[in-house]
């Protein structure tokens, strides 16, 4: 998504709708391949007032930005998806809610490394798929738990702990709209 067809679908946009990152710099390249992922970046849309923003977990830990700068100065595509089943006002601000708690939490830097060497040497993961709240977190991590929160699993039988942006954009849950 670019910034005009941005600009086109802006006002369909709904919170906790989710964008997909496919980066195009040395360490997006390094999470695709490690990860398996066509995606390399995951993040959440939250309406605050009349500004769209992602919340997101980044090097510098969970934060929210102006989806608009976002999408000007992102080396790579970013594509948006949404849930394919119905999900309420109430429900999307409850989850909001949640996703506001965890702002400030530092990025699991440590935890992804972890990760990528369980994929890389096709070890078991933590298969529990209960919501459990960390002190760190990485983006799809984020993400999973965000919907955790509001009893929507993006992936049975995955742990959101080590969940992958690829296990996100292949939730049946979601559609890409974008």
């Amino acid at each position: 998504m670019d910034f005009q067809e941005y600009q086109e679908i802006r006002n369909t946009i709904k919170n906790v709708d989710i964008l997909m990152y496919q980066g195009t710099s040395l360490i997006s390249r390094i999470i695709r391949k490690l990860t398996r992922s066509e995606y390399s970046h995951a993040g959440i849309v939250a309406w605050w007032n009349e500004r769209l923003m992602v919340m997101e977990a980044v090097g510098k830990g969970v934060i929210v930005t102006p989806i608009s700068n976002n999408i000007k100065n992102y080396k790579g595509k970013i594509h948006l998806y949404s849930a394919k089943i119905p999900i309420s006002p109430d429900e999307r601000l409850k989850m909001l809610q949640f996703a506001q708690l965890e702002l400030g939490k530092e990025y699991a830097t440590w935890k992804l490394i972890l990760f990528g060497l369980k994929i890389i040497f096709k070890e078991d993961i933590d298969k529990r798929d209960e919501l459990k709240r960390e002190n760190k977190l990485y983006c799809s991590h984020y993400v999973a738990q965000i919907y955790n929160s509001g009893g929507y699993d993006l992936k049975k039988g995955v742990s959101d702990r080590f969940m992958r942006p690829e296990d996100i954009a292949k939730s049946e849950l979601l559609e890409i709209i974008k």
